[in-house]
């Protein structure tokens, strides 16, 4: 069974992700902000992030950067409702596989995760 991670600091839509994931089969781990997800213990057993771009404290670029330098392979599928041009290329740059726009399509999310977890099974 595929995990995967959510950090999104709004509890209705986090909740939202976490119950559409786990309706398709997905184990989820959820959490509010980028530092609790650092803090976690359940990096070695997550293959996918979903991840808010605007966060308190720590942003979802900056997450990325700081998994970056952890060498992290960790596909990331970033969701904002603040797009720009700007901040979609540099996370597609550093290697997020997709970037989605809030309110976001259920089934695409789903897409997007699956074809995540794909493209890093084909890499490895």
């Amino acid at each position: 069974m595929l995990t995967i991670a959510i950090v999104e600091d709004d509890d209705g839509v986090r909740l939202a992700y976490a119950d559409l994931m786990s309706s398709y089969g997905y184990e989820v781990r959820a959490f509010g902000s980028a530092e609790d997800f650092i803090s976690s213990s359940c990096h070695d057993e997550v293959e996918c992030l979903i991840l808010d771009q605007r966060l308190p404290g720590m942003s979802g670029l900056e997450l990325q950067a700081q998994l970056q330098r952890q060498r992290s392979t960790l596909p990331i599928v970033f969701v904002t409702s603040h797009d720009d041009d700007v901040t979609r290329m540099k996370a597609l740059e550093n290697g997020a596989v997709h970037f989605l726009n809030k309110p976001i399509d259920a089934d695409e999310l789903v897409r997007c995760v699956t074809d995540a977890h794909s493209r890093t099974r084909e890499g490895n």
